[in-house]
């Protein structure tokens, strides 16, 4: 019975051109999601997209993977998933100028977005590439399409936590306390957002028939990880102690981002 059982759910998965589960990476793909997906792709705007992609990222991320391996409206996916990040980014950035001044929240809720779509572009290429060099089959706008949408990832989580950040800068006038909440906020998406890549990554190689590169994906995690940071050092301010001018950027870019965290850290502890 168990074997006929078995033979059943083989041939479902082939009707339905659902891939049969990985012995190491347990996927869940219904083909009523990659239906809907697909004819979401054709029917809809890129804003109504992206707001469908929320759903999908949340609840149905194996039906956005399924797509990505297809290439099939890969254009519209990376497009949508930048107007999402773009939204969701720009929301979380309105908390965190906000302790400063009105001026101080709009210019972080432009230069979050600015700040993850020039951390893509300085890394998509070297992830492409090394992928490449050591035998993955991705295609090019296969991993810009998982890039961004582990950006989107990202920021569904930090609007997610919006709240909690307004919260804090309506009734915290302590500069290090909501640097240190900020930047733990990131820490915390950030880290969801790579498992998404490492999860999209891993069901591409599955699908393609080839082992996937862990020690090359994980290296290229780390860089992703210090290029942003580097980055969003040299764009801030974001978050601007109350009683100095506003600024949309610092004039002087002296220090990096761990020294100023671990000064944050030591000034919050002898406050």
């Amino acid at each position: 019975m168990k074997s006929e059982a078995k033979h059943e759910t083989e041939i479902l998965e082939e009707k339905s051109g659902q891939p049969p589960q990985s012995p190491h990476q347990q996927f869940d793909c219904s083909p009523q999601e990659i239906q809907r997906l697909r004819q979401a792709l054709t029917e809809n705007n890129l804003f109504r997209l992206s707001m469908y992609f929320l759903d999908y990222i949340l609840r149905a991320q194996t039906a956005l993977f399924e797509q990505i391996h297809t290439q099939q409206g890969l254009g519209r996916i990376i497009a949508s998933m930048s107007v999402l990040c773009g939204l969701l980014s720009g929301i979380y950035g309105l908390t965190m100028g906000l302790e400063h001044s009105l001026l101080q929240s709009l210019s972080s809720a432009i230069k979050l977005p600015i700040l993850f779509m020039f951390t893509a572009i300085i890394c998509i290429p070297s992830l492409y590439t090394f992928n490449v060099l050591l035998g993955q089959k991705f295609q090019i706008f296969q991993t810009v399409a998982l890039m961004m949408m582990t950006l989107a990832t990202t920021s569904i989580l930090l609007a997610s936590l919006a709240p909690i950040a307004f919260f804090f800068g309506l009734t915290t006038h302590n500069y290090y306390f909501l640097l240190l909440m900020h930047v733990a906020i990131f820490g915390l998406c950030g880290v969801y957002g790579v498992q998404y890549l490492y999860r999209g990554c891993s069901y591409l190689a599955f699908r393609m028939k080839q082992p996937l590169n862990n020690l090359l994906l994980r290296i290229w995690i780390v860089m992703y990880a210090l290029v942003g940071m580097q980055l969003g050092w040299r764009l801030r301010p974001f978050i601007a102690n109350t009683g100095t001018p506003f600024a949309f950027f610092r004039e002087q870019q002296d220090g990096n981002f761990y020294t100023a965290v671990f000064n944050s850290i030591f000034k919050l502890l002898n406050f």
